[in-house]
């Protein structure tokens, strides 16, 4: 048997003859039949019932086709993977949780559409912590913030850059982002994570003080506690996530703004490179 005569056989059993089949697969109607005669050769078993007109699939022809169009999937499927049409595997991917609710979902979303062969499973963590389970293997990627430097034996995958804002009451004192900090209780947001030491040692590098008794490691929630009137704070302008809410005005953090950089961490000798290289373009395309 050969992948030739068994998607012959298909195209005549789901046709209905012989000259339907030889237009679908590009051959003469005696081509077809010269076909399916070799495979009966083979077999030793009649495939289709030729005291009929057209020649009608035994049972056991239709059994055969039932199985081909399986094994011509396969076939399909291994040009594909082998060409990086198709992304086919298992990913551990860890996120750190300003990531896992906004850039993800939709990169998510994409990667089941154009590779549904691909499992992925998520872990949440601090950008650390993510580090350190992907050097130990429990992960085959990590998305964060970018760390400086990087871990060594780990390398960096750019994604995208997002802009920090200063987010504020509506009806707070202080027009750009040095006098609402001045103005206002400053709501940190966790400064052990690497997008909170970032943002301690710019407000340090500009000489800017800021008054606090809160510090938050929850974009959502600081966005709460803002919003309560409660003070300003500094966070992402985050690719993905939804706008403020109308309670809430922010105003870049710095002319330019800073701004904080995703991407992905992986190993050198981690996941293949396909698998890893096909999650990335999907972040990237948020």
């Amino acid at each position: 048997m050969n992948i030739r005569h068994l998607r012959t056989l298909v195209a005549a059993v789901e046709r209905g003859s012989f000259a339907a089949a030889g237009e679908a697969v590009g051959v003469s109607h005696s081509a077809v039949s010269l076909q399916i005669k070799a495979l009966e050769d083979e077999l030793g078993v009649s495939l289709f019932d030729r005291t009929k007109r057209p020649p009608a699939p035994t049972p056991r022809g239709r059994a055969l086709a039932d199985h081909a169009k399986k094994t011509l999937e396969h076939f399909e499927a291994a040009r594909a993977v082998a060409t990086g049409a198709l992304v086919r595997g298992r990913l551990t991917v860890g996120a750190v949780p300003t990531v896992l609710s906004s850039l993800l979902p939709p990169a998510l979303m994409r990667l089941r559409r154009e590779h549904p062969e691909l499992r992925i499973e998520i872990r949440s963590d601090g950008s650390a912590a993510l580090a350190a389970r992907l050097l130990q293997g429990e992960l085959d990627i990590a998305i964060c913030t970018r760390p400086d430097p990087s871990p060594p034996g780990l390398e960096w995958l750019h994604v995208c850059f997002e802009p920090l804002a200063v987010i504020a009451p509506a009806h707070a004192a202080g027009e750009d982002d040095a006098a609402l900090l001045a103005a206002n209780p400053f709501i940190w947001f966790n400064r052990k994570s690497w997008a909170g030491r970032g943002i301690e040692a710019e407000l340090a590098r500009r000489g800017l003080s800021v008054t606090s008794d809160m510090e938050v490691d929850s974009l959502e929630a600081i966005a709460s506690l803002v919003g309560a009137g409660l003070g300003v704070s500094i966070v992402p302008v985050r690719r993905g996530a939804p706008p403020l809410p109308r309670r809430l005005r922010a105003v870049p953090f710095g002319d330019p703004p800073y701004r904080r950089e995703i991407g992905a961490l992986v190993a050198h000798d981690g996941a293949p490179d396909e698998l890893t290289g096909a999650f990335v373009a999907a972040l990237r395309a948020v």
